[in-house]
């Protein structure tokens, strides 16, 4: 049985340290919220291995997201309102020593604005918005992060 989805293309970068591009299967409306479905709605999903098109093979690989380190986005993979949120600036740095300066949105209440609020109430793979492409970073890979 076929189901009707959509490719959106990214560098997925796993913990073996190689970077591989790769196409997303995307629905076209998702339970989670209204309009499409996103990449990181795949990620924060419940499922284990997540199907990948690897976009220089031409193949279908399935992937244990666990691995994924981050993953880079050819262009913006957000909802419009989430950008309306609070902006939280920040730099990061991945336990490869790779470092990070970006900003996190959230629609978290005024009382919960710290970093560590953030942190501890969202979801294992979380968005960081940068120039100039945004990662979803998988915070298992996160060694440290402080307010920019």
């Amino acid at each position: 049985m076929k189901v009707d989805k959509f490719k959106r293309q990214a560098t997925l970068r796993v913990s073996t340290g190689g970077n591989l591009d790769v196409n997303f299967f995307l629905d076209y409306s998702t339970e989670e919220h209204l309009g499409r479905e996103l990449i990181i709605d795949v990620l924060n999903s419940k499922r284990s291995f997540i199907p990948l098109e690897d976009v220089l093979k031409d193949e279908i690989l399935m992937i244990g997201k666990n691995r994924f380190m981050d993953v880079e986005l050819t262009e913006r993979d957000l909802l419009p309102e989430t950008l309306e949120g609070r902006e939280i600036p920040v730099q990061i740095e991945l336990i490869n020593g790779d470092t990070l300066e970006g900003s996190f949105f959230t629609d978290l209440p005024p009382d919960k604005l710290r970093l560590s609020d953030y942190l501890n109430h969202t979801p294992q793979f979380i968005y960081l918005c940068r120039e100039p492409n945004d990662v979803i970073l998988n915070k298992d890979y996160i060694l440290s992060l402080k307010h920019k």
